[in-house]
Parts: structure tokens; C-alpha cells; sequence
């Protein structure tokens, strides 16, 4: 080989220690700077384009988040980049489920008060584990269900259910966990088992708050047909709602939704109960009915909540006649507080309405929410009954929460769905700090198709670090010798190509197919000893929302001025795409019909469909059937009738 010319380097050149990538240090800096510079934030009264990418948010109940939540969270946070680099100014917030079930269990198991351990998990969850999966949260729109700011609201779309009839009290056998010491949904009931706890429930019969979602069961199976969604979360919900008929008898397999528990830590029902006046509600002015402090919290299995206890809370005077009256004691199932928090995240700064009428009619309903499959029930019908119902009253100009839904898929380990039970639990912390938040992302991305999931494996997430860490040390090496001038023709192709794959697949959430095409463009750039400053800058572009903190590192070293984060995402040029083809001989029973052009990989299914399009062999096939077709590839296609 020759002499190196300006513009290449030697590759005989040993990488120098500079080159070695500190992914601690990187990653540290670059969270810090983000946060700092408010990266993230959107000004939602005045931006342009605006687009709502929603996720699932977490209960603080457990240790930490596990992969499966960074797995959820990273697949909605690459979208969510994706949308930002198209143009669109991006919401996308965070919050914690706290109230409920979740929680105050978790605080049993751990003896301590769910007030002091829920504020505890926040601060880990948010502290060391949100902020460092390197995902563009708008942390100035945070929520907390336990927040007084919030429930308030919740108490408030409780009352306005109970004003038109919708939240009634009524006697009923209901689904009783002697474990858990409540009362359950039907829906949180699998197979005769809690859904927490797994132990059999047994029916008992008392008097609960229900709402009358069954009023609705038409309308929420009608608009499936419309709704963006995946299909198998589609198919959950018509299966519960359940519609058939019996003796021109329309029936439902849908029952009205219990929503009142017998435990401490949720918001408390907003009903007064009079001996005069009867059941009567809070007026709104007296919201919140704030959660009293009791150090007797835990569930009594006496069919009372651990209010019924507190004689300073149960008191009360009547609104409507002054009298003596008494408290609800019930506090309303965690699924109320999560069935409207979208709603509540972008008029998080309002203290003086559940939700803004002008933002919620700029940024709403959501455009992209990802979640679990398992949700499909439980709180996304709740969700679209919630909302739907806030339409009826007038408050929202919509009655579908969410534009698109994608569920994605559940990982395993060894093969074994990932549980504390069998001892497979990942914990992504540890990952994080061995390998950094960048390879955990793209590696999970790269498991599997992202609505199936994978197999997580210690020596695949080092494979990917070993990834990143070529590509970060392949831009160093040639970023003073990038040649100004566009690529010759094959390698102006090929970006293109890989443009339009990576562009094509990130809007499928094709996420692993995304990764495969940047590896394998990536190796095809390596073998090259000159490249072209848009290859370079195109390429760091594509992999910046699987990888943000590198990618931003790397854009800084070119000199780059403005966060790569806020970069137009490469374009295709359409001509670009088209590669050379060959010409195929089509027959007919051995006689030449006509010629077709093709790629030359193309298969025999694209090759009779691109004959079958010509006029020349509709004509000569003229509705007879073909036994067989005979392709040999780049060369003749024969039609045998």
C-alpha cells in the first residue's frame, strides 16, 4: 500500500488512550448538561408542531425499576427522539403511580408507612435511575398521584361521575382477597386469583362504589374500530366487553367498575353521609378531602377502610344541612388516579383546574403511547371510559385519549420470563454502570422485534459495547480528515439506502431491524480509508436516538455547535434509492413474452408479480392457470399453464 494521503489515515496506526471511551464520565456530563440547558423542555402555550409521546408511568413500589421498565421506557424514548429530529416539538413527561395496592403492600413487606417509603422509592426511582437511561423526560411536568395538587383532581372526576348518575353505591357480591384485605374489580381478578397476589378470592357480599362503565360498553366496543392501536390489545378489549345476543337480547360480559377499596393509601371517595340529607357530595370548594396521617394504617380485612378508624376524619359536618354527618371511608381504587393522568401532565403548573381547556385542546389526545400488553384491560379501558365520559360533560373536545397505542413485547432471561420468583431478575443499574446506559439501550433494542421482546444475555450487551465503542473510536480517527464533497455514486446509494431503512423502521418501531442496518452500513464505512463528512455526520445522526449520550459526545468533538438531539434527521433522496438492475426474459409455455426489469437479488415472488403487472402476459396468460412458474434468477421467468 502506498504512501497515506490528506484526507486518510494509516490504519496501521495503534488507537491512542484519548480514543478509549469513559462511558461514566461521558454519560454524567452530558445528563448533567441536558438538564441544565432545560434540552428538554417545551413551552406548550407557544411552541409549533406540537407531539404528546406518553409511557407508562411507574408504581415506586419495589426496589428500583427493573429492565423491563428501561426496555418500555427506551422503545417510547427513540420514537420520541425520532419525532424531535423530524421537526415536531416533543412532551414527553414522567410521573409515579403511587397511590394503591402496589405500593402499600410493598410498605407492609418492609414495615415501613407507604407515605415515607413511596417518597423514598420516588427519589430513587427519579434520582438514580430515571435520569441516567438517558431519555429526554420533561421533568418540569412531573406527577405524583399522592400529591394533594393531583388527587384533588381525581376527587373531582369522582364528583363530576356522582353529579350525572355515572358513581353509585350499591349492594353487590364482590370479588374479596383475604390476602391483600380488599375488595377487587373484576378485572383484577385472573382465573378466580388476585392479580397482586395470586391467592383465591372469595365472593362477599357489601355495599361498594361502583361506576357505570356498562352504560358505556356500545361506544367502547364501537370505537375500537377506528383507534390506531395494536391489534391483540384491540382484541383484549372486545373480548371483556364482550358483546352478545341472546333472544334479540343485546348482553355484555362487561360489569360496572368497582372502584372503592378498603385500604389506607389512596385518595379518600368525596361523599358525606347525612341521616337527613342522605349520601351527599363534597362540595368542590372543599376539595381536597385530604388523606388524614395515621401510624394505624395497615388493611383490617373487616370490610373498613383504616379511616373508619380515625374518629377526627370520620366526623364531619353535613354541606347541605349543617347536621352531623360522617365521612366516606373508602379510598378509590389506584386506577381512577392513573385513568386521567395524562390529562394532568401538560397543566401539572395549574392549581386552578384538573386541566387547561386551551392546552388540552393544543397537545391532546396523545399521539403515541407505549406500554404493556397486560394494561390492555385494566387501565386503558378505564382510560377511554374516563375520558369519554369528560367529553359527554363537556370538558374535553375529544372522547379517545390516545391517537396510536403500541404494546411491546416481555423479555426473558435463559429463555424464562424475567421474575423475582425464579430468580432471573435483571437489575439495570448494574448494567449501567458496567457497560453505560447507551449499550443497555441499544442492546436491548436489538433483542428482538420490539413488540415480541428477547432473551437478555451478558455476553450480547457486551457485544454491543464492543459496538459503540468502534464507532466512537472510528469518528475520532477520521474527524480532522473529513472530505468535504459528497461520496462517489455507489457510497451516496448505500447512505441513502440506509437512511430510508433506519427512517422507515423507526416509524414501525422495527427497532432490531434499525440496529442490524446500522452495524452492517457501519462495517462498510470501516473498510473505506476516506469518508465523507455526510456519511460521518449522517451516520452519528441515525444511531443518536438508540444512543444520546455518545452520539452527543462525538457531535461536540466535531465541533458542532447546538446538541445533535436538535438536528434535522437525515432525508433520502428517492433517486438515490434505485440500484442497477437486469433484465428478465418472461415466458410463457417456453415462448418469450416479454422482458421485465428487475433488482438483481429480486425474488421469484417480486418477479411474478412484476410480469403478472405487464400487459403482455395478462394478455397471453388470458385467466388460464399456472401450474408452476420456473425462475432462474437475473435471467428468465417461465409461466407453465
Amino acid at each position: 500500500m502506498g504512501p497515506v494521503r490528506p484526507g486518510q489515515f494509516d490504519p496501521a496506526n495503534p488507537i491512542p488512550p484519548c480514543f478509549t471511551y469513559d462511558h461514566r464520565t461521558v454519560e454524567a456530563r452530558w445528563q448533567s448538561v441536558w438538564q441544565q440547558t432545560q434540552l428538554y423542555e417545551v413551552d406548550l402555550a407557544t411552541t409549533a408542531h406540537p407531539f404528546y409521546n406518553l409511557m407508562m408511568f411507574p408504581y415506586p413500589s419495589a426496589e428500583g425499576l427493573h429492565v423491563g421498565n428501561v426496555y418500555a421506557f427506551t422503545g417510547a424514548d427513540i420514537y420520541g427522539r425520532f419525532m424531535a429530529m423530524q421537526g415536531r416539538a416533543v412532551l414527553q413527561p414522567m410521573g409515579f403511580d403511587a397511590f394503591g395496592i402496589h405500593s402499600e403492600n410493598f410498605a407492609i413487606k418492609q414495615g415501613v408507612h407507604p407515605g415515607k417509603l413511596t417518597a423514598r422509592n420516588i427519589q430513587r426511582f427519579r434520582e438514580t435511575q430515571l435520569k441516567r437511561i438517558g431519555n429526554r423526560f420533561c421533568w418540569n411536568h412531573e406527577i405524583q398521584t399522592t400529591d394533594i395538587s393531583y388527587y384533588k383532581w381525581t376527587q373531582w372526576i369522582f364528583l363530576q361521575l356522582f353529579k350525572v348518575g355515572l358513581a353509585v353505591r350499591k349492594k353487590a357480591t364482590v370479588n374479596w382477597c383475604p390476602s391483600c384485605k380488599t375488595v377487587l374489580a373484576d378485572e383484577q381478578v385472573i382465573g378466580g386469583e388476585c392479580e397482586r397476589c395470586n391467592t383465591l378470592t372469595i365472593g362477599r357480599e357489601l355495599e361498594q362504589w361502583f361506576f357505570k362503565i356498562t352504560q358505556y360498553a356500545q361506544r367502547l366496543l364501537d370505537n375500537l374500530e377506528q383507534l390506531d392501536w395494536s391489534e391483540k390489545v384491540k382484541t383484549a378489549q372486545r373480548n371483556w366487553i364482550g358483546y352478545s345476543e341472546t333472544d334479540d337480547t343485546v348482553q355484555y360480559h362487561l360489569r360496572d367498575w368497582l372502584i372503592s377499596r378498603q385500604r389506607y393509601w389512596g385518595p379518600p371517595i368525596p361523599i358525606i353521609y347525612c341521616e337527613v340529607c342522605g349520601t351527599v357530595p363534597v362540595p368542590e370548594e372543599q376539595l381536597p378531602v385530604q388523606l388524614p396521617e395515621t401510624e394505624n394504617w395497615l388493611p383490617q380485612g373487616t370490610g373498613n377502610s383504616p379511616l373508619a378508624d380515625i374518629p377526627e376524619f370520620v366526623n364531619t359536618t353535613c354541606p347541605c344541612c349543617g347536621s352531623a354527618a360522617r365521612r366516606e371511608t373508602d379510598v378509590s381504587d389506584n386506577f381512577l388516579d392513573s385513568a386521567w393522568y395524562f390529562l394532568r401532565y401538560p397543566s401539572s403548573d395549574r392549581s386552578d383546574v384538573p386541566f387547561d381547556p386551551a392546552i388540552t385542546a393544543k397537545w391532546l389526545p396523545v399521539d403515541m403511547y407505549i406500554g404493556g400488553a397486560e394494561h390492555s384491560v385494566l387501565h386503558l379501558l378505564y382510560s377511554r371510559f374516563i375520558t369519554m365520559v369528560l367529553h359527554d360533560l363537556g370538558y374535553i373536545p375529544f372522547e379517545e385519549p390516545f391517537r396510536r397505542f403500541r404494546a411491546h413485547g416481555l423479555l426473558t432471561k435463559q429463555g424464562a420470563k424475567i421474575s423475582k420468583s425464579k430468580g432471573n431478575v435483571v437489575n439495570p443499574d448494574r448494567y449501567i454502570e458496567e457497560y453505560g446506559a447507551d449499550t443497555l439501550r441499544t442492546y436491548l433494542m436489538f433483542l428482538g422485534p420490539y413488540d415480541q421482546g428477547g432473551d437478555f444475555s451478558d455476553r450480547g450487551i457486551a457485544g454491543m459495547r464492543r459496538f459503540l465503542e468502534r464507532v466512537y473510536q472510528w469518528v475520532l480517527k477520521h474527524q480532522n480528515h473529513l472530505q468535504p464533497h459528497p461520496p462517489d455514486l455507489a457510497s451516496q446509494q448505500r447512505l441513502h439506502q440506509t437512511i430510508h431503512k433506519v427512517s422507515e423502521d423507526i416509524q414501525s418501531l422495527k427497532y432490531n431491524t434499525v440496529i442490524a442496518a446500522l452495524m452492517s452500513y457501519f462495517k462498510m464505512l470501516q473498510a473505506k480509508l476516506s469518508i465523507a463528512e455526510v456519511e460521518l455526520k449522517s451516520y452519528l445522526l441515525m444511531l443518536a436516538p438508540f444512543a444520546p449520550h455518545v452520539t452527543e459526545e462525538l457531535w461536540q468533538q466535531l465541533g458542532e455547535s447546538g446538541s445533535i438531539h436538535q438536528q434535522k434527521f437525515p432525508q433520502f433522496d428517492a433517486q438515490l434509492l434505485i440500484t442497477e438492475q437486469v433484465t428478465v426474459t418472461v415466458q410463457v409455455n417456453g415462448r418469450t413474452r416479454t422482458t421485465i426489469n428487475l433488482s438483481p437479488n429480486a425474488s421469484q415472488e417480486e418477479a411474478i408479480a412484476a410480469a403478472r403487472h405487464t400487459q403482455a402476459i395478462q394478455r397471453h396468460l388470458n385467466n388460464q392457470e399456472v401450474h408452476r412458474a420456473v425462475y432462474v434468477p437475473g435471467r428468465i421467468l417461465n409461466f407453465v399453464t
